[in-house]
């Protein structure tokens, strides 16, 4: 399985109209919740629901508990966990300090070297245009129409490929959806990540 990714020109922050190399962002196929994730995990690891919760609880748990006591903590191969602090004001003179002047400014994250240098060997990337780059949408009745040919094809359509197929980001797939919703043109069906949507009767 392939990592989509797309360029996107670099905003210049001097503002001096010179244009700077593009940047590479990957194209995200969605999010995984924390219920999604342990499922995921029981059903590839054929572990127990419960237990893998319990884990994840409990490392959360100790975690949480250990940072608090200042240590950094490495959780497995992945990676390192330590906290960053802010000063709220410009000290120039450590005498002049107060501790309420100091705060959590973060919860870093380091990768481990080898866990990279796994992800990378086999990372396999592929160009993709990716929709939220969108400027100029299609109008609702070219929309509309190009929805019905498709439907005409097939059984059911996903946000996803509605976006792909109008030229739309998935938030604006989303709201054209539900537009259609309303207009009774279209109905949904299943929940969570199963939804799809089929022709109203």
């Amino acid at each position: 399985m392939s990592v989509n990714y797309d360029l996107y020109e670099t905003p210049n922050p001097d503002k001096n109209g010179e244009e700077l190399p593009l940047h590479a962002r990957v194209v995200l196929k969605g999010s995984y919740t924390a219920e999604e994730f342990v499922e995921q995990v029981t059903m590839l690891q054929h572990m127990p629901h419960a237990q893998v919760v319990g884990v994840i609880e409990a490392i959360s748990k100790e975690l949480r508990h250990l940072l608090l006591k200042g240590f950094s903590v490495e959780l497995g191969d992945i990676g390192y966990f330590t906290l960053s602090l802010s000063v709220d004001k410009k000290i120039m003179d450590a005498n002049n300090l107060r501790s309420p002047s100091v705060s959590l400014k973060d919860i870093n994250f380091r990768v481990n070297r080898q866990f990279r240098k796994d992800i990378e060997s086999e990372l396999n990337l592929q160009r993709y245009h990716s929709p939220f780059r969108v400027k100029n949408p299609l109008p609702e009745k070219k929309c509309l129409q190009r929805l019905e040919k498709f439907l005409e094809e097939h059984p059911c359509i996903n946000r996803q490929d509605y976006a792909q197929l109008v030229g739309k980001t998935k938030t604006q797939a989303l709201q054209d959806i539900n537009a259609f919703i309303k207009q009774g043109i279209l109905k949904k069906y299943g929940v969570g990540r199963s939804v799809v949507y089929i022709k109203a009767v």
